[in-house]
């Protein structure tokens, strides 16, 4: 009997989560018809000079996936996107690590990396285009500035969360700094890590077509840089829509990425 009434009470709330489940795709599916009916309203009232149709633009990315040239440009864009996301990681996640050894250089070199966040990156392209050229480095520079500080404040914010206490006890169990800084300080500042990787690779991405505006003859950003010189609405609305499915696809594959990372907590596994 005790066995069946948990049966029973286990199965129980399947119900309620696949209503709610089904609710939450209801609600996404309402939300992107509306979406696309004012996209539709705003190209029947102001005409295709301003938005393009969806129809068209559905049918442009049709015809840039059987030429293959999407997914040319699509690479073009992750390739750079990518190797200056990964420069930026590996800097932003360090450089906490190291500062947090000494709190007299936190206090000397903190101050000076937030000032120099406030520099505007895009400002630094005609220089960079003089000192790299025109290929992919001034891009690739554009894409570390962007998401470095994104990396480094989130990383730090996360270490000075981490409860002092656990880190006393793991002193006193014997752990020395690299056992305390990859057994205690990664493990309990992991939900600020994806916080900022949430923000950090859609930055990327976006950092990256924006550098191709500037200096590129390839890429999504090269192509609505393109499509706009030549006043084509359809393919400027194309690429935002394929800049736009790039940056969710990413933002789906990192949620993956936390709950399985994240599945030991009990919170963050409800």
């Amino acid at each position: 009997m005790t066995a069946a009434n948990d049966v029973v009470s286990s199965a129980a709330p399947a119900g309620p989560l696949i209503s709610q489940r089904a609710l939450i795709i209801l609600g996404r599916c309402v939300f992107a018809g509306l979406l696309l009916w004012a996209w539709q309203w705003s190209a029947n009232e102001f005409g295709i000079i301003f938005f393009a149709p969806p129809l068209a633009v559905v049918q442009r990315l049709y015809e840039m996936a059987i030429s293959g040239e999407m997914f040319f440009d699509v690479w073009a864009t992750l390739r750079i996107s990518m190797v200056g996301f990964v420069i930026a990681l590996v800097a932003g996640l360090i450089l906490p690590f190291l500062l947090r050894l000494s709190a007299r250089l936190t206090e000397a070199v903190e101050p000076f990396i937030l000032w120099s966040q406030g520099i505007p990156k895009y400002a630094l392209a005609p220089w960079l285009i003089l000192w790299f050229g025109i290929g992919d480095t001034p891009k690739i520079v554009i894409v570390v500035l962007m998401v470095f500080y994104v990396i480094f404040i989130t990383t730090f914010a996360g270490i000075r969360a981490v409860d002092r206490r656990l880190i006393n006890m793991a002193r006193i169990m014997g752990a020395n700094e690299t056992v305390i800084s990859r057994e205690v300080i990664w493990k309990s500042m992991q939900p600020f890590f994806y916080a900022g990787l949430k923000v950090a690779l859609p930055r990327a991405v976006g950092a990256c077509i924006v550098g191709e505006f500037l200096v590129s003859t390839q890429g999504v950003g090269y192509y609505i840089e393109h499509s706009r010189e030549l006043s084509d609405t359809v393919g400027v609305f194309a690429g935002i829509v394929l800049a736009t499915t790039l940056v969710l696809v990413i933002n789906m594959i990192v949620e993956k990425m936390e709950k399985a990372a994240l599945a030991w907590r009990p919170v963050d596994r409800t």
